[in-house]
């Protein structure tokens, strides 16, 4: 069963409910590659595109550049995405509360309580402002947010009922 939605549907529906009307400026949802066909437990590329995905087995620790996107404990696996290689302002819906490359923020979780949208600062142009979670309360437990990436301020720290969140400036 594939747990992902498109990209902006996800990222629509998390920002509109999570963030009001505030948004991410200039960072608009990246369509990802469609997932190749891989053999069950295929080891992942050596230098795979950015949103590559491919099945590992359930307790294989993940390798660096990828994150988590779904758990199949029937199928004892789960799903890894490629994030290396992103453009400025790529969005991705991972399982939320794992370590992911940096220049990686929260934007805004899901309903399900398990997972976390997060988007790639890296290569912003200057005077780029964000809006980064650091974490939100939700039903199903508590989503952690990521460090600030290297070159990005803190402009202001806002703590709602939902969560607490920090407005970024580039540079």
């Amino acid at each position: 069963m594939r747990r992902r939605t498109s990209a902006p549907a996800v990222c629509t529906a998390a920002l509109a409910v999570l963030l009001g009307c505030a948004g991410t400026a200039g960072a608009a949802p990246v369509a990802h590659p469609a997932p190749a066909a891989a053999a069950p437990h295929a080891k992942p590329a050596a230098n795979p595109p950015f949103g590559a995905q491919t099945r590992i087995p359930l307790y294989t620790p993940v390798p660096a550049g990828w994150a988590v996107i779904s758990r199949n404990y029937a199928n004892q696996d789960k799903l890894i995405e490629y994030l290396g290689g992103a453009p400025f302002g790529a969005r991705v819906a991972v399982l939320a509360n794992q370590g992911l490359p940096a220049g990686w923020v929260l934007v805004g979780g899901l309903l399900d309580g398990q997972t976390a949208v997060v988007s790639y600062l890296g290569g912003a142009p200057h005077g780029t402002r964000v809006i980064a979670y650091v974490e939100i309360l939700m039903p199903g437990g508590r989503i952690i947010g990521y460090p600030v990436p290297a070159g990005w301020r803190i402009q202001s720290t806002v703590t709602r009922s939902d969560g607490t969140y920090r407005a970024l400036l580039f540079p």
